[in-house]
């Protein structure tokens, strides 16, 4: 149920009126966690967007590449990647992000910029640690037992050449959506909108 402020306007039901008759969510962030919070988020996320790249291109020079040591070393590199920088700042920019969102006017489900980053952020998260990892580890493994012998990183070397520049360009979009902000508001968005407001 919605509380309701001296103009008859609905109020959401996550929000209070303060003293001075602004509108305070029960979360909100204060000024200085704030920029704190979108510092970390700005830079865990273009630092996700980097890493991908730097693994976009060691996926396709393994695939590539004909020298085994070459091949070790990069699928190696790969592993190392994915096994801490990537995994840190990902969930690093998730959880940032979340804060962001649910700390300050926009919302986490209000604007349809932010549902669609989310969403990207959360299917990145989860299939480049129960897919990509598992999959990076197999390359790793077969090219590290080939010894002098031209390197063979199977089907997993094919999987990696496509999926990991796949995961960059949905990295890039995100990055894109949230400095246009398009869309606008979703239905809930609108819902929690004062009656004045409202088109």
């Amino acid at each position: 149920m919605s509380s309701t402020t001296d103009h008859g306007a609905a109020t959401p039901a996550n929000a209070r009126v303060n003293a001075t008759g602004r509108q305070r969510k029960k979360f909100e962030l204060r000024r200085g966690t704030r920029k704190l919070t979108l510092a970390l988020h700005v830079v865990t996320s273009v630092g996700w967007v980097g890493l991908s790249l730097s693994m976009a291109v060691l996926a396709v020079m393994g695939y590539t590449t004909d020298d085994a040591a070459i091949a070790k070393g990069v699928y190696y590199a790969m592993y190392v990647f994915d096994d801490t920088s990537v995994t840190v700042f990902s969930l690093a920019a998730a959880i940032t992000g979340i804060l962001l969102s649910c700390g300050t006017k926009w919302g986490l489900l209000l604007h349809w910029w932010i549902v669609v980053k989310w969403v990207i952020t959360l299917f990145m998260t989860f299939f480049a640690w129960f897919v990509i990892h598992p999959i990076v580890m197999d390359a790793s493994e077969r090219t590290a037992t080939a010894g002098g012998a031209a390197p063979d990183p199977g089907g997993a070397g094919v999987f990696l050449v496509w999926s990991v520049p796949a995961l960059f360009v949905l990295l890039t979009v995100a990055a894109v959506v949230s400095v246009y902000k398009p869309w606008g508001k979703t239905s809930r968005g609108r819902a929690a909108q004062p009656a004045g407001r409202r088109r």
